[in-house]
């Protein structure tokens, strides 16, 4: 992957989103929308809820048949959505690796990719907020649910103080989430 600093204040990198990266990504997008941080939460809370409702009319040792059937599939959406910023990076993965490699420009009017079948330019009204993760800068729309994302891996900037100067460009255009 090349990293290039082009025109003053400019920054140019190659990279391809792996679906360590889009999983990532989906975690800051989840801990940074208020809406995602709440269904993590009450989900497991309100399937431990239903559960004792069902088993303490009964009794620890008598549960009836058809409520096993509801505490299964309580489990199971509980550990689909636990699991589900794996589920979607991956099926997320198999579009964005037919993509190829994404050539990304940062300026002081915005992004732009490109790509071999593809290419967008984007102004920075269009991102709301950005997180910071270990391994990846996740920009965020505008809306109230941050529906459009997009996730730049920091391992595409080699060049010493490529990532200090992505986050300085980042901090100054659009707020942290």
């Amino acid at each position: 992957m090349s990293d290039t600093v082009t025109a003053a204040g400019s920054l140019t990198f190659e990279y391809e989103l792996t679906a360590t990266d889009i999983r990532s990504g989906l975690h800051g997008r989840n801990r940074a929308v208020r809406s995602a941080r709440w269904q993590r939460i009450l989900l497991p809370v309100c399937t431990v809820l239903m559960a004792v409702g069902f088993i303490a009319p009964h009794g620890p040792g008598a549960v009836a048949g058809k409520d096993w059937i509801a505490l299964t599939v309580m489990t199971v959406m509980v550990t689909l959505v636990l699991f589900l910023p794996t589920i979607q990076a991956r099926a997320l993965h198999k579009t964005a690796r037919l993509q190829g490699p994404t050539r990304t420009t940062v300026e002081a009017d915005g992004l732009s990719s490109a790509s071999a079948h593809s290419s967008q330019r984007m102004a920075w009204t269009l991102f709301g907020r950005y997180v910071e993760r270990d391994d990846v800068f996740v920009l965020m729309s505008a809306d109230k649910r941050s529906g459009c994302l997009i996730i730049l891996p920091k391992r595409a900037l080699t060049a010493p103080g490529d990532i200090d100067m992505l986050r300085a460009m980042l901090d100054s255009r659009v707020p942290r989430a």
